[in-house]
């Protein structure tokens, strides 16, 4: 028979791994970026990596949207959560990853998609080797938070 208490259990332990699984779905796939971003050698290639990172970006949007979904019903379900360093540290970097990805980098390759995907010939436009140079240590450092946030979950070090 089941008790309150053991359905609450398994409910939260589906939501952990539900969380987990958003975190390796969502996360995991925004490392490959700046990875699949600097493979192409010519313009072809380009606009053809940029098609796909478009289609790849459904990943994490979904992803971290479930995430910080089930991050939060997790600390509602336990409180103390909000009073942890661990968890509004991970929440609160988590926010600035996404400022990082959706309107430093977002805006910079908004305005720059549209004249690779216009030029002709082979040679990757000169404007946007400057963007992908400018917000490569932008990437890095989303990188690096999203790092910090998987320890913080892990270790709960705080």
């Amino acid at each position: 028979m089941f008790t309150l208490g053991g359905v609450v259990r398994l409910f939260y332990s589906l939501l952990v791994l539900i969380h987990v699984l958003a975190a390796i779905i969502g996360i995991g796939v925004t490392f490959a970026f700046p990875v699949i971003s600097n493979m192409a050698k010519n313009l072809s290639q380009l606009k053809h990596t940029l098609e796909l990172l478009k289609k790849l970006e459904l990943y994490p949007k979904i992803g971290g949207g479930i995430l910080i979904i089930t991050g939060l019903i997790m600390g509602f379900i336990t409180p103390a959560y909000f009073k942890e360093i661990w968890f509004v540290g991970s929440i609160v970097l988590y926010l600035i990853i996404e400022i990082l990805i959706y309107v430093v980098i977002g805006s910079k390759m908004k305005m720059i998609v549209p004249v690779v995907m216009s030029a002709e010939g082979e040679e990757i436009p000169e404007e946007y080797l400057v963007v992908a140079k400018s917000t490569a240590p932008v990437h890095m450092l989303a990188t690096l938070l999203a790092i910090i946030i998987i320890i913080f979950m892990a270790a709960k070090p705080f």
